[in-house]
């Protein structure tokens, strides 16, 4: 198979936790473009808690993430609770690690028996896994629903939980719901021991690659709500100096901002927390990791899965612990007066950690807030682990093949979009030739000619003519000449926009022609196929209300031809002419 030139664009990242898209370009077994584009707008959240009194906050940043709202609770009650002159009880403190053992125990679970494992299985879902081993999904399931019910026992529910508060929580649980809890806490250890050994039976994929593992550290505990940040590349720092080494910017493909170490790609998350707090886990776990196949510290980021697994098992054994000594109080929230200052506050979501810093006035409202979450923060190494990953995998590999390594090696970050079990929606194009699941079909295969149309949009500006220079180099050619005298229809668009569909409401196979962005693609020219298109941002067209936004919509009308393929054109070239006569069959 040729891989001269490979092309994927996944337009849209379905049923996910966020909107976003991959680009790929392969050139002569190189990758020279691959963005994972994040471009859902912007949510602001950072700008509506400006002015909010500090007592807003806890219940205002719980609704960033479904997920893990008591990561972000605990991040912003940690920063401002330090500008407050707050201690917190150990009380408070113990109840906290409690709570968030429920956060990591709900999500951990979900991942790896919802997301996860179906891959490695070979199956297309959960449910489908579920055939063959209920029991495995029964289990996973109960521990996610226990992990909802801790964060219940103090947030009076699972999702964007409301109990917590600046300076601790709003009640006490009673000793009766503390009881029953503890039961199964205890019950689901056994689950959480057979959880970690079978997935180290699976057959995880070796690729091991150089990355600089990121998380909190603290000497006594395994990390959760305090710590020092360290990497094993020599970081070690007080939280309140994340600033001078971790930098977040703006690229162009993404809404999102990236966040780099020092100028370099980082991970964080589970794998980067047994990486570098291993010894800081309980002697039971680490009894159960050193009779493992999978061993830790490890550079392979399929290893992440384990790891996760490892976690549940941590949290149950603290959650045991800390619901056998619990001891019902009348002050589970300490009493302060606000004053002004600049907090900060880092803490362990389950992707990592999750920095937060507030500049508070005099009476306790936000001046300013800065968020950094686990997922900007993995977005340039997703990208750096896409590229090796791929290159490792094969680059001739089929479509379907590279779809499901390429979900893969995303889905190990657990990234907050991606909540669904296989959401990268592959168009994936070589030399001209759409592949759809593993075959080849050539567009526009005998075709109707009356009812086929070739396209050029452009409009009177310079570097604007492309598509309509396009045209006319076509109307030149006596192939063509000889197909327009079968009915093959050949015109020019001036910037047709949403009224696209007008023009081509009278054929079956539509052909069309645009320029591309400067500056999007180093290549020539690249195929789109319309049934595939679903984004909503024009990334290749140089109109504002591009031919992409447009084929979009008769998409969601339901008026797409029977075929609708875009070239989006960079050069003309003899290549381009003869890929354009090939798609439409003339030999």
């Amino acid at each position: 198979m040729s891989t001269d030139t490979i092309k994927i664009n996944v337009p849209i990242l379905t049923r996910v936790e966020g909107e976003g898209a991959l680009d790929l370009t392969i050139e002569d077994q190189k990758i020279t473009k691959l963005n994972l584009r994040i471009y859902e707008p912007p949510r602001y959240f950072e700008k509506f808690l400006e002015g909010r009194n500090y007592y807003d906050v806890p219940d205002t940043v719980a609704r960033i993430c479904g997920i893990c709202p008591v990561a972000y609770q605990m991040s912003a009650s940690h920063a401002i609770e330090s500008i407050f002159d707050v201690e917190i009880t150990p009380w408070i403190r113990a109840m906290r690690r409690l709570f968030y053992c429920g956060e990591w125990l709900q999500s951990h679970a979900l991942h790896i028996h919802l997301l996860a494992v179906p891959d490695f299985l070979g199956f297309n879902s959960v449910i489908e896994m579920s055939a063959k081993y209920g029991d495995e999904v029964r289990r996973g399931l109960k521990l996610q629903a226990l992990g909802n019910d801790l964060i219940a026992l103090f947030g009076a529910r699972s999702v964007h939980p409301v109990g917590a508060k600046i300076g601790g929580f709003s009640k006490s649980p009673n000793q009766k719901d503390v009881d029953e809890l503890l039961q199964r806490v205890t019950k689901a250890k056994q689950d959480s021991i057979d959880l970690i050994h079978w997935l180290d039976t699976l057959e995880l994929p070796e690729d091991n690659q150089d990355f600089v593992s990121v998380a909190l550290h603290h000497d006594d505990e395994y990390p959760l709500n305090e710590g020092r940040l360290i990497s094993d590349h020599g970081l070690d720092i007080p939280i309140s100096k994340f600033e001078k080494h971790f930098k977040e910017m703006h690229v162009d493909h993404s809404t999102a901002l990236h966040c780099l170490l020092d100028g370099k790609p980082y991970l964080v998350g589970p794998l980067a927390r047994v990486n570098l707090n291993a010894a800081q886990l309980p002697d039971d776990t680490k009894a159960i990791m050193h009779n493992l196949k999978t061993r830790f510290p490890s550079k392979n980021m399929f290893h992440s899965i384990i790891a996760r697994a490892i976690e549940i098992h941590f949290t149950l054994i603290e959650a045991e612990e800390l619901l056998v000594n619990y001891d019902y109080t009348n002050e589970p929230c300490m009493t302060f007066k606000p004053k002004s200052g600049t907090g900060y506050g880092c803490t362990e979501a389950p992707r990592g950690i999750l920095w937060h810093r507030y500049d508070m006035d005099k009476h306790g409202c936000v001046k300013k807030a800065v968020i950094v979450p686990p997922t900007s923060q993995n977005q340039p190494r997703i990208e750096q682990d896409l590229q090796n990953s791929l290159i490792k995998f094969g680059l001739d590999n089929e479509k379907k093949d590279l779809q499901l390594h390429a979900e893969k090696v995303i889905r190990n970050y657990d990234p907050c979009i991606s909540c669904a079990t296989h959401f990268l929606n592959l168009n994936l194009i070589r030399d001209g030739v759409v592949e759809q699941s593993g075959k080849k079909e050539t567009l526009f295969n005998n075709v109707n000619l009356n009812k086929t149309a070739i396209i050029g949009i452009g409009s009177p500006n310079d570097g604007d003519k492309l598509g309509w220079q396009v045209i006319d180099k076509l109307q030149n050619d006596k192939r063509i000449s000889e197909l327009k005298k079968k009915g093959l229809s050949l015109f020019k668009l001036d910037r047709p926009g949403v009224l696209l569909g007008e023009s081509i409401k009278d054929y079956e196979h539509v052909l069309i022609i645009d320029a591309i962005k400067p500056g999007t693609t180093t290549a020539s020219f690249i195929f789109i196929d319309g049934k595939q298109v679903n984004s909503t941002s024009s990334q290749l067209s140089s109109h504002e209300t591009g031919v992409i936004e447009s084929m979009g919509l008769l998409k969601a009308l339901e008026l797409l031809p029977e075929e609708l393929v875009l070239i989006g054109v960079s050069k003309i070239s003899d290549e381009l002419l003869e890929k354009i006569l090939e798609l439409i069959k003339i030999r």
